[in-house]
């Protein structure tokens, strides 16, 4: 297997001692006759002092969690992600350079307690139902991607707070996979999934599927078109129906929010700042809210989404393979890139470039072919020479078994 697909050697564990050396121990410990001196003592004051710091260790982080949670919603409230890639990165690289590589699994593990959830212990994964996890809330239209998912049936559905939490989620252990939106046929690309699957090690696109999305305008019971002066929903779906609200709403002002699911399931509060809604019809019946309005079933976008698993080998070749490759370069190096993959005949089925600091550009290529193919893997390295980072972000058939169709 080439280097760059080999996936990652699994974290050093600590070797159990064998039970019969721990029996013996225990055994002498218990039979040996107790001698008082003054080790003893020595002993009793530093284990008293070991319990004072368990406390002292256990107060700090129940205050970092409600320092963490005003974060999160602070930054939900204007809009934002309930967790932040680039920030949680530095967190764990402060553990790392101050305990090693036991700091690592520390700064992981308290990252994971301040979102909210823990993952399940590792005996229990791989038992039972598959757990897929997708921007929630419930009624999103990445739920109805996760729930209508090509393959085995019955998978448990998990919703998380943002595309970042999404991505990671296989790798950390939350979830076995998750289904996250990459781009749409009408906003272009979903810029926190590619940044996400860039930033985040440990989990590859394992799959695709297309899914047609159908907008409408809602509101609570009672609203008309009159009384609405605020839209909500997130950015893609702002833009995707950005002309056609401006036809029926044209003074009305818009305002995003972090889901459209999010938005619907807001509407409904006291102090909400804003009357209307774009979300899916789903979520209008979900949360029971009054549709408006929507637009010709002809203008009807269509979201590509991705699967997202832990990093493994790849799949056999099918024949009709996608490899998604993640770089960043120069942004005066684009030219150089476009000119290698023109001489290397690479067939383009997708290219997104995102800014990425003051002179660096974030590329994100679909070429057609297998990451083994003897074709990408000369690609792959004519690509290595112009640019200051790559990793194959998956291997993949081009076609799901089934694309989604509109209802």
């Amino acid at each position: 297997m080439p280097p760059h697909l080999a996936p990652a050697p699994p974290w050093p564990r600590r070797t159990r001692e064998p039970e019969a050396h721990r029996i013996t121990k225990f055994t002498l410990e218990r039979t040996m006759p107790y001698e008082e001196n003054s080790g003893d003592d020595e002993v009793a004051l530093a284990r008293r002092r070991l319990d004072q710091l368990d406390q002292q260790i256990i107060r700090v982080v129940k205050e970092r969690v409600s320092f963490s949670a005003l974060v999160q919603s602070t930054r939900i409230a204007h809009g934002g992600c309930r967790t932040d890639s680039t920030r949680e990165n530095v967190v764990i690289g402060r553990y790392l350079d101050g305990l090693g590589p036991a700091g690592r699994d520390i700064g992981l593990s308290l990252l994971r307690l301040c979102r909210g959830r823990d993952p399940a212990p590792t005996a229990a994964r791989g038992r039972g139902r598959t757990r897929r996890a997708f921007l929630g809330p419930a009624a999103s239209v990445s739920h109805q991607a996760a729930e209508a998912w090509p393959g085995p049936p019955g998978a448990e559905l998990l919703p998380v707070d943002s595309l970042e939490e999404a991505v990671a989620g296989p790798g950390e252990g939350v979830a076995e996979e998750s289904v996250v939106p990459l781009e749409n046929s009408v906003s272009g690309p979903v810029h926190d999934t590619l940044f996400a699957l860039a930033a985040t090690e440990g989990v590859t696109v394992a799959g695709q599927a297309r899914l047609p999305v159908n907008w409408v305008l809602a509101a609570a019971p009672g609203t008309d078109l009159t009384s609405i002066d605020t839209v909500a929903s997130h950015p893609h779906a702002l833009a995707q129906t950005k002309r056609w609200l401006t036809g029926v709403l044209p003074r009305a002002a818009r305002t995003s929010t972090s889901s459209t699911s999010r938005s619907a399931a807001g509407l409904l509060r006291p102090d909400a700042p804003y009357e209307a809604v774009i979300c899916t019809r789903q979520a209008a019946e979900h949360y029971r809210l009054r549709v408006l309005a929507c637009p010709e079933r002809a203008r009807t976008p269509v979201t590509r989404f991705v699967l997202v698993r832990p990093t493994a080998a790849p799949p056999a070749p099918t024949g009709n393979d996608v490899t998604s490759v993640v770089l960043t370069a120069s942004a005066g190096a684009l030219t150089g890139i476009l000119e290698c993959l023109t001489q290397e005949r690479a067939e383009i089925l997708g290219l997104h470039a995102l800014p990425a600091g003051e002179a660096s550009r974030l590329l994100w290529l679909d070429v057609r072919g297998h990451a083994t193919d003897a074709h990408m893997l000369h690609v792959l390295s004519a690509l290595h020479e112009h640019c200051e980072r790559l990793r194959v972000a998956g291997t993949y058939p081009a076609a799901a078994p089934h694309d989604h169709q509109e209802p």
